[in-house]
């Protein structure tokens, strides 16, 4: 059994979305769907075919009342009820035939006993005439940070690196458009309601590597993203700057706690959202090749080349670790400012 995990804030192509991933899964009897609706009633989306199936939980609430969409998440996941295996994805995504039963194939492929599969989903669109476009020659993107600043709470920005060669390939930051994991992440590395956007995917990727979840990559493309031409959907961030500045205070403050602080009292104030006990935040920056407490990291961050298996192997790795200022003045052309 599949869980996928969905949280949708008055978006329109959720029934799209959800059709879609039913109509190219291998067994879809064998999915069940946990959604965060977040309805405008201003805008109405039809979800009532969806509504009277067994196989989907829904979560109401309206764009009023919601929080934001890492709360949304975790109400989301919070509608988990024991399947095997869960797919975190956004409300707007398209998907390959025969995605179930690849992705449990690519899981049981790798070498983990708890393996977590993600990815920046690559884009997809519809033209103005309705045709698909999807660009398979790009193949698997790595990532790679190109922000990492104050302005941001700290928390590394992630963009498309250059495509993995092998594979199983490891990957050093979760996506939250797409994860395929073992279910019972929604109980071990639950969501934290308190983040908002900007840094919600560290958390969730030190986290779940803390709890000795392993992040790879899949071996291919089998969810896409979509690629709005008419400003994106609607986020909770419409609410407007002073409740976007609130909600960034709260989730940078609590990631500060978990990356940067160590004052037991303050870890633990993060009860159930802080670090796991399987490894240590240390492991996570040998691992990825983050050097925390200097806001340093090793270029390979900043290049895209993945773990293999770890990043920093040598005392000379972590000598080798650079800013990001300086990886934008070696490399101009990884710096978004062009």
């Amino acid at each position: 059994m599949i869980f996928v995990c969905i949280a949708s804030y008055a978006d329109p192509e959720l029934p799209r979305t959800l059709r879609d991933c039913i109509d190219n899964a291998r067994h879809p009897d064998d999915l069940r769907f946990g959604i965060c609706w977040q309805a405008d009633p201003e805008a109405k989306v039809e979800l009532d075919a969806f509504r009277v199936d067994p196989r989907f939980r829904f979560a109401d609430y309206t764009v009023a009342e919601s929080q934001g969409g890492t709360w949304a998440r975790s109400v989301a996941g919070a509608l988990w009820e024991g399947e095997e295996f869960t797919l975190q994805i956004d409300s707007h995504m398209k998907f390959e035939p025969d995605w179930d039963t690849k992705l449990v194939s690519n899981m049981e492929s790798v070498p983990s006993e708890k393996p977590l599969l993600t990815v920046d989903s690559p884009i997809f669109y519809y033209d103005a005439q309705g045709e698909l476009h999807r660009d398979f020659a790009k193949g698997v993107p790595t990532s790679r940070v190109n922000s990492w600043n104050a302005g941001g709470g700290w928390a590394p920005w992630s963009v498309w690196g250059p495509p993995h060669q092998h594979f199983p390939a490891r990957i050093r930051m979760i996506t939250g458009n797409f994860v395929f994991t073992l279910g019972r992440w929604h109980e071990e590395v639950p969501q934290d309601p308190e983040h908002y956007y900007w840094g919600e995917e560290f958390n969730l990727t030190v986290r779940s590597f803390t709890h000795g979840y392993d992040l790879f990559v899949p071996h291919e493309i089998l969810v896409w993203h979509m690629n709005h031409f008419d400003g994106g959907p609607r986020r909770h961030w419409e609410k407007g700057r002073e409740v976007v500045d609130a909600k960034n205070a709260i989730a940078f403050e609590r990631l500060r706690r978990l990356l940067y602080s160590d004052d037991e009292g303050e870890m633990q104030s993060l009860g159930r959202y802080g670090l796991g006990p399987a490894r240590t935040r240390r492991d996570y920056e040998v691992f990825a090749g983050f050097d925390f407490a200097n806001k340093r990291a090793h270029p390979d961050v900043f290049t895209g080349r993945p773990p293999d298996p770890v990043t920093i192997r040598t005392p000379l790795d972590w000598r080798r670790c650079i800013t990001i200022e300086e990886a934008f003045r070696r490399d101009p052309s990884l710096d978004p400012r062009g």
